[in-house]
């Protein structure tokens, strides 16, 4: 996606394109540039200029918003996969949200019922739930719905492990297993 347009002064123009690349190809004056992926906000750039690149490498997004504070006429790309060359020297400041903060760990322990192992947390930016038990297979849902034999994501025994970083699911993480003793599920959230 490649677009020219004038934006006003304290004006916010929404794009709708999924992209994991997007360059400032011209402008005269800062921007400012909010992406966002099912409608979180994943990263911002302030006071950024012609020449101003963001790619996501681990991640993507499905709308920007671009706001200046002056009236100008703006061109910009947005790709998927691809990076578009410029020859400008970017200026500005780029501020990411979310690259770092606490950790914590935890062992849940899962048997023939359904069992909460996180409840909803809408700041989840990192889950990973480790199966170390030597004999329960377990399922995990991601979606709030309580877990049941069969329905969800298998984890074997022996160390099968489930991780979501940079895009985590936000609602209760739920888990049952399958008779064969109790597993210690690892969580590990962020």
């Amino acid at each position: 996606m490649l677009e020219n347009v004038t934006i006003n002064a304290g004006q916010r123009l929404e794009f709708y394109e999924r992209g994991d690349f997007f360059r400032l190809m011209e402008g005269t004056d800062p921007v400012q540039v909010t992406y966002y992926y099912n409608g979180q906000e994943v990263s911002e750039a302030d006071n950024v200029r012609e020449g101003y690149a963001e790619e996501f490498d681990k991640g993507e997004f499905d709308r920007i918003a671009i706001t200046s504070a002056t009236t100008q006429a703006i061109q910009f790309v947005i790709r998927y996969g691809n990076k578009v060359a410029y020859d400008k020297t970017p200026e500005g400041d780029v501020n990411i949200l979310n690259v770092n903060g606490a950790f914590t760990n935890s062992v849940v322990a899962v048997s023939t019922s359904n069992v909460q192992l996180k409840p909803a947390n809408a700041n989840r930016r990192y889950l990973l739930i480790q199966n170390n038990d030597s004999a329960a297979t377990v399922w995990v849902r991601v979606d709030g719905v309580a877990a049941t034999l069969g329905a969800g994501v298998r984890l074997l025994n022996g160390g099968s492990s489930l991780e979501f970083q940079g895009y985590a699911p936000t609602g209760a993480i739920n888990a049952i297993g399958d008779g064969a003793g109790t597993a210690n599920l690892q969580i590990v959230e962020g």
